[in-house]
């Protein structure tokens, strides 16, 4: 066994391992009951699916002799921006869930948008200021 076969099945490796991820978020998404869970639900696929299918495609390329300087950045980059972009959009998902959700599943064990009396509702509509 050469060392671009061992690299191409390193690289089908991840590929597999961050499709299993997108797998196991897919079926927990269908047992999840209300939209906050399932935005929960997206962590696995985003934090560690996507990374792993783009370092695999960057492997699977290296042993092919193919991938450039340029085409490693690109994936580094690439990984870099898929976790920060998949933070924030999970967070307003998930206020944007919250605030259009008439109830939380009971499952739910803290509520901390809401846990606060001090605080208005954040599901309700916001004050608008007066010109």
């Amino acid at each position: 066994m050469s060392a671009g076969d061992v690299g191409a099945l390193a690289g089908g490796v991840l590929l597999v391992a961050g499709s299993l991820f997108f797998l196991v978020t897919a079926l927990g998404m269908l047992r999840a009951r209300d939209a906050i869970s399932r935005v929960n639900n997206l962590s696995p696929a985003t934090g560690a699916g996507l990374p792993l299918i783009i370092l695999g495609a960057a492997v699977h390329e290296l042993a092919r002799g193919d991938l450039t300087v340029l085409d490693g950045l690109k994936a580094v980059l690439a990984i870099a921006a898929s976790l920060v972009v998949s933070s924030v959009a999970s967070n307003m998902l998930g206020r944007a869930a919250y605030r259009t959700q008439r109830e939380l599943d009971p499952r739910t064990i803290a509520d901390a948008l809401g846990a606060d009396p001090d605080r208005p509702d954040p599901r309700a509509a916001p004050d608008r200021p007066h010109d």
